[in-house]
């Protein structure tokens, strides 16, 4: 298994990757390829934090009589993160706390309970705690999302604008205090 940088070559597989592994999810609205082409496209994508895991043992051509003994390279899962603002914090320039937001997580569904979650979680977190991001926000499952360390932002005095539930907008620290006398409020849209 492969961790890498995530290259213009492979967004074309990655939308449909994400498309098709949201359609087995516990959970999804059947646009999240879009919103990460749209986290891609704006200002707030970092490409060093966008990242893909690739299970390159997999023979994609077995049973093929005219395939080589090389194995191809299948793409098992796409984590993002980007800029993200906390709005209203009266205490930084232009009331906005720097911030990161980790986008839909998608693993392939027969790569699911194996912990290639976890591990491109955490991959992505240590690489965003080397840049010297603070802190990263989420929507998601509490149970999954609890085990890296990430609580309610409401924890926080963090809102959101969309009425998301409280247990389901986590935030994660990346150095330890510095929401400390952070309040304001983030935009999902």
């Amino acid at each position: 298994m492969i961790i890498r940088q995530e290259t213009e070559t492979d967004f074309p597989q990655i939308y449909d990757f994400v498309k098709t592994a949201f359609q087995t999810a516990k959970r999804s609205d059947g646009s999240e390829q879009d919103f990460i082409n749209k986290l891609r496209s704006s200002g707030n994508y970092i490409p060093e934090l966008a990242l893909v895991m690739i299970d390159d043992t997999v023979y994609e051509n077995a049973g093929d009589e005219n395939a080589g003994d090389e194995p191809g390279d299948k793409l098992i899962g796409h984590i993002m993160l980007t800029k993200f603002g906390i709005h209203g914090v009266a205490s930084m320039p232009k009331n906005t706390f720097e911030i990161l937001l980790l986008a839909p997580l998608a693993i392939h569904i027969d790569y699911r309970n194996k912990g290639i979650g976890s591990d491109l979680v955490r991959d992505s977190l240590k690489r965003a705690k080397a840049e010297g991001y603070a802190a990263v926000i989420l929507v998601g499952d509490p149970q999954y999302y609890e085990r890296f360390g990430f609580v309610s932002a409401a924890e926080f005095n963090i809102k959101n604008k969309q009425n998301i539930p409280d247990e389901n907008v986590m935030i994660l620290e990346l150095v330890p205090g510095i929401l400390d006398g952070i309040e304001g409020t983030v935009d999902f849209d």
